[in-house]
């Protein structure tokens, strides 16, 4: 359960209840009362949905379920390959360090 407190408003200065959420506005004047952590929050989703638009296959809502399903594994499997790939140069970089390090 939350407190409810009083805080100043930012752009009216009037005091108004406050329960502590980032979508808290302003009883007198309807505006934010946090409209930095209100704008980051904002920033941070449209980023994570913007980075999910940039994926190789995008799932779209209206795709149907076969096709929804086949984006999911081909996204899986690309992600696989990278981290695959990584790990053979770093299984080929370990090999190279410890035959330098052998007496010759």
């Amino acid at each position: 359960m939350s407190q409810v407190r009083e805080i100043k408003c930012p752009h009216c200065g009037e005091w108004t209840l406050w329960a502590g959420g980032i979508d808290d506005r302003c009883l007198y004047c309807d505006g934010f009362l946090e409209t930095r952590r209100f704008s980051r929050e904002v920033e941070k989703k449209v980023r994570a949905e913007v980075i999910k638009e940039n994926d190789y296959f995008f799932i779209n809502p209206n795709d149907s379920a076969l096709k929804k399903n086949a984006k999911k594994i081909l996204n899986s499997l690309r992600w696989w390959t990278f981290y695959l790939q990584i790990a053979f140069f770093v299984f080929v970089t370990l090999i190279l360090v410890i035959i330098s390090f052998l007496p010759a």
